[in-house]
């Protein structure tokens, strides 16, 4: 109401001063609409418009020609305000007014331009296709041209006809190269040969922008996507140096948080860890309040442990659990600070700490079962074998699909293996390597200890060997092989892959058997099991 009271009284005021005072008076308010609108003010624009437009209305013939280029920017000015609110029917009929009252002025050419973007709007897909091809026939060389193409291009795009939309951006670059649009027309032009799965010239078309308006704003997109277009053709290496190069030109951009997290995360899983923890430090000092703030903390500090950095490891953990007292990871937390004291051997703070993670907020049944996997290895460690073994057959009898019930049977099959057993060895063995390679467990990451990638690969080629020590090559053969297929990213798979091929010879799968030295010399070039290899295809050759 005040603000209806306040326009009120400076039209009474206009209306009650000298004409040229009145002039300079409504240029004052004009000069303050289009601040307005730039601040995307839409609403206030239009009550001012109307003040103008009301009083220049209201003054004699000869006052109004004086007023008249300010009558024209100010029907115009509120006609595009009522299109960004999105009023759009006001908007067609404030801009066909401008081009009735204004005919033949740049006003009336650009209301013009402004009846087509209230067409796209409405999305009115062949009427606006339609009346932007016929303005450009019409005008084919005013400032106006290239904006009618260019959103011409993004009918086509906004519905998905991306073949055309290549067209009108192509023909937008190409006919009108120092247009304000050109830089966001290589940028969609990018974006439709995306759509496209074409992600090669979409690429291309992004280094074109980037090569031409290196300091546009639309530079930054352009740099993101062109590590988009090198995900989607499988050369991840490629992409994250685009991402890493983004993180560090850009660390304000609202996608920034989530390509510098990224960039951590593929160090983190490639173990380049002096890069990823870079990545993830930047990541929280940078974006404090982020939601994946505490995990980049929490990740950052599993690194110190993974590098066998155990006091950096404690640090770190330690200040986890101060800066968030109700993450869910304080359990695991916890879990990683008690296995940090027994590694240096300092049980009874172990066995504190692991019973301090099993006392708190309920974890998950993996970290839950961990703890007192740990506990039950402390224990033993301090001669409390009784405690240990309640630990153990809790582990068993609550948590029988844990990766810790996992690790007791991978330990349970080593004691067999060593005493002989080779059945019961292998009984235990398969059950570890099938906890191993559940989905639920295999769909997140694990990273637990510094050991339990290894569980399932280990468990699996141990079982393996119980059947290659007793001569049953197929079996040992079809055994080795899983670890290769099931478990592809694990350190055992070229040993695993020298060793099916072992059991192959020795039942005279002689193709097989090169097959698989081949793979291993070809593939694993720098490890002992290629050298081996090479020497057993040699030997072969000669047969």
């Amino acid at each position: 109401m005040k603000k209806y009271i306040y326009l009120l009284s400076a039209v009474c005021y206009l209306l009650s001063v000298s004409c040229l005072s009145g002039q300079e008076s409504l240029k004052d308010i004009y000069d303050t609409c289009e601040k307005q609108f730039q601040n995307g003010d839409y609403e206030s624009v239009i009550t001012s418009a109307d003040v103008i437009i009301s009083s220049i209305t209201k003054l004699s013939k000869k006052e109004r020609s004086g007023n008249s280029s300010l009558l024209r920017k100010t029907y115009l000015l509120k006609a595009d305000s009522l299109s960004e609110a999105l009023k759009l029917d006001l908007a067609l009929k404030d801009y066909w007014n401008t081009i009735e009252k204004f005919p033949k002025t740049q006003e009336a050419l650009k209301a013009k331009l402004g009846v087509g973007l209230v067409y796209y709007k409405k999305n009115y897909y062949e009427k606006t296709r339609r009346y932007f091809l016929d303005f450009m026939k019409k005008y084919p060389y005013t400032i106006y041209t290239d904006n009618a193409q260019y959103w011409l291009g993004m009918l086509h795009f906004k519905n998905k006809s991306y073949k055309k939309a290549v067209i009108s951006f192509k023909n937008l670059i190409n006919k009108y190269p120092k247009s304000d649009y050109s830089a966001e027309g290589w940028l969609r032009l990018g974006d439709s040969y995306y759509a496209l799965k074409n992600y090669k010239k979409a690429r291309d078309a992004w280094r074109g922008l980037l090569k031409r308006y290196p300091k546009d704003k639309e530079a930054e997109f352009a740099l993101y996507n062109i590590g988009r277009a090198y995900e989607s053709l499988g050369s991840i290496s490629y992409a994250i140096s685009i991402y890493a190069e983004f993180a560090e030109k850009y660390p304000k951009s609202i996608i920034s948080p989530e390509v510098t997290y990224q960039v951590a995360e593929y160090f983190y899983k490639k173990k380049d860890y002096e890069k990823a923890v870079k990545y993830f430090e930047q990541f929280f000092t940078n974006f404090p309040d982020h939601s994946l703030s505490e995990n980049a903390r929490f990740v950052r500090s599993k690194i110190f442990y993974k590098r066998g950095d155990n006091n950096a490891a404690l640090n770190s953990f330690n200040e986890f659990i101060e800066s968030y007292p109700e993450s869910q990871k304080q359990a695991e937390a916890l879990l990683y600070i008690g296995n940090c004291y027994f590694d240096s051997a300092d049980y009874q703070k172990a066995i504190e700490n692991y019973k301090k993670g099993l006392e708190g907020e309920p974890a998950s049944a993996d970290i839950t079962a961990m703890l007192k996997y740990n506990c039950g290895q402390a224990y033993e460690a301090v001669g409390y074998s009784s405690e240990a073994e309640n630990c153990y057959a809790e582990i068993l009898f609550r948590y029988p699909k844990s990766l810790a019930a996992a690790k007791m049977y991978l330990k349970r099959g080593m004691d067999l293996e060593r005493s002989g057993d080779y059945f019961a060895a292998i009984e235990n063995y398969e059950l570890a390597a099938n906890i191993s390679k559940n989905k639920s467990i295999q769909k997140k990451e694990r990273l637990i200890t510094g050991v339990d990638d290894n569980v399932g690969p280990l468990a699996q080629k141990k079982a393996a060997d119980c059947y290659f020590m007793q001569k049953k090559f197929k079996e040992a053969s079809r055994e080795y092989l899983k670890v290769v297929y099931l478990f592809n990213d694990s350190e055992y798979v070229p040993e695993s892959h020298y060793m099916a091929a072992r059991a192959s010879e020795e039942i005279g799968y002689i193709k097989e058997a090169k097959r698989n030295y081949s793979i291993v010399e070809k593939k694993y070039k720098d490890t002992d099991w290629a050298k081996k290899s090479s020497e057993r295809l040699q030997e072969l050759a000669k047969k």
